[in-house]
């Protein structure tokens, strides 16, 4: 518009001159009709960015959309580009999103959301969060309000202490306490789509993602002290298995010693040998043979 009425004034003035001036004044007025004409031609197009959206406004009214590349329009219209790139809002380390999580405690959630708004409804966008800059307005109002509800409601359900309360510490049971991230942030992405259709469906959720949950310390200090808890009570069980383990073990040796003579025999026949090879005397008549009655008959003729 500004450009539009620019060059009216120097259509005007290069009038001025061509009609009040002589022959020589006349050449002068082509100077200012020619800067009339070509502000009047940059007002009369406009250029939209790659993957942007254009509303052209009559007087402030919305009346169509433009698609990226060159337009020609009225030069008193007016055209606002909207952002229609994928956007992606992260937060992260002193950004995180503060949650209110199941226990009662708080926790501070990194994610990230990536969306991009409707196309086909841009001019619905540009009437509803018109601004002096509507992209940031849909940024803040649309996305980030939205996206932030959406993360308090879910982890409204999440309590990561619920089964400290219902496992047995004596059991084999393992508790994992790292909390899934996937099926947390599938959750964040449904409840954000139903919620981003509700407020008329102006941008598209193309995902979530969380990467972290910094539990408070009182919640953390629960399943420290549980942890804890469970690692004494696998080291005492462990031990209590060890020992019945070896009792069975000497159980098993003892009644192999007491039922098979055998072994006695194998035992009695090593110690004859000792004593033979330190060449020491063996008592007259004795038999490693239990019952046996008859006399030991030693290697090498020895007696």
């Amino acid at each position: 518009m500004f450009l539009f009425i620019v060059a009216l004034v120097f259509l005007l003035i290069a009038l001025a001159v061509f009609v009040g001036g002589g022959k020589g004044k006349r050449l002068v007025a082509f100077v200012p009709l020619l800067i009339g004409v070509l502000l009047l031609a940059m007002s009369s197009t406009t250029i939209i960015q790659a993957k942007n959206v254009g509303v052209l406004t009559t007087f402030g009214k919305p009346t169509r959309s433009l698609t990226a590349g060159l337009h020609v329009k009225a030069p008193w219209q007016t055209v606002t580009e909207l952002d229609g790139t994928k956007i992606t809002n992260k937060y992260g380390d002193e950004q995180r999103i503060e949650v209110r999580i199941g226990d009662g405690t708080t926790a501070g959630v990194e994610t990230a959301i990536r969306w991009s708004i409707v196309a086909e409804k841009a001019d619905e966008i540009y009437a509803d969060y018109r601004s002096d800059d509507v992209n940031e307005n849909v940024r803040e109002a649309l996305v980030e309000t939205v996206f932030k509800n959406a993360v308090n409601a879910v982890f409204g359900q999440y309590n990561p202490t619920a089964e400290l309360v219902t496992v047995d510490p004596n059991s084999d049971k393992r508790l994992n306490y790292v909390p899934d991230y996937d099926g947390l942030a599938a959750e964040v992405t449904e409840s954000m789509k139903e919620r981003v259709a509700d407020s008329g469906g102006y941008v598209k959720i193309e995902f979530v993602t969380i990467s972290g949950i910094s539990l408070s310390p009182e919640t953390q200090k629960k399943i420290n002290e549980f942890q804890a808890e469970v690692a004494r009570t696998q080291v005492a069980l462990q031990a209590e298995r060890t020992n019945r383990a070896q009792a069975a073990a000497n159980k098993a040796l003892s009644n192999s010693v007491t039922d098979n003579p055998n072994v006695l025999v194998s035992r009695c026949l090593d110690t004859l040998q000792t004593m033979v090879d330190k060449q020491q005397p063996i008592p007259a008549g004795f038999t490693c043979w239990p019952g046996g009655g008859a006399n030991l008959v030693l290697p090498g003729g020895r007696n």
